[in-house]
């Protein structure tokens, strides 16, 4: 088997007419989740399917707003990052309505208000100051293992690298910690987000605001 560093894989910036792609790949990268799992239910197939319509409007913002990198392999999309460049992770108030219509549109009333919390937990998680917000991140289960998610982080982290700003992102997977570390983040907070385990993460490590009340 090939080592990881000798597989062919492309990475380059996605254009919006692929982001249907890395829609579909990030839903089901991402779909086992622990907190995906509590916000959207029990039923693998239901929750990818609400996951997918989830996704959509919030990947469209990232591509608006930053860069969707994808990591192709004879030619089929393997894996997806999104880095959103600094002052833009929180979207103007027109955007908010367009991205939170779209999203109500797919949901029942429960669901909506489990993803406002978790949304408001994360949003008022993150640092006041500028920073580049990176993610959603997912490699696609067949070419996991193999370096891919690796080679994602390190072409964005040398975009990261052009500009001073700090860097910040969320995790609601352990192992994501480790792993995120190799680059240079190390965990600001970690808190429960709906009773889920979630790490804050920033590079270099940086001050953020005080608890929720």
């Amino acid at each position: 088997m090939a080592q990881p560093a000798e597989l062919p894989v492309r990475i380059r910036a996605l254009t919006a007419s692929e982001q249907g792609a890395a829609t579909a790949l990030l839903a089901a990268g991402m779909r086992d989740n622990p907190l995906h799992v509590r916000i959207f239910g029990a039923d693998k197939a239901a929750r990818e399917r609400r996951l997918r319509r989830f996704m959509a409007p919030l990947l469209s913002h990232v591509g608006q707003n930053g860069t969707i990198l994808g990591a192709s392999l004879e030619g089929e999309l393997v894996g997806v990052i999104g880095l959103i460049r600094p002052g833009s992770c929180r979207p103007g108030l027109t955007e908010r309505l367009r991205i939170g219509a779209e999203i109500a549109s797919g949901h029942d009333p429960l669901t909506l208000a489990r993803i406002w919390r978790w949304l408001r937990i994360w949003e008022r998680s993150e640092p006041a100051s500028p920073h580049r917000h990176l993610g959603p991140l997912a490699v696609a289960a067949s070419h996991r293992r193999q370096g891919i998610g690796s080679r994602l982080v390190e072409a964005a982290c040398e975009i990261m690298d052009r500009e001073p700003a700090p860097s910040w992102l969320e995790t609601d997977l352990e192992v994501n910690v480790v792993f995120y570390r190799r680059f240079g983040f190390e965990t600001v907070r970690q808190k429960p987000v709906l009773g889920v385990p979630n790490w804050f993460m920033g590079r270099p490590k940086m001050a953020v605001r005080g608890e929720e009340g």
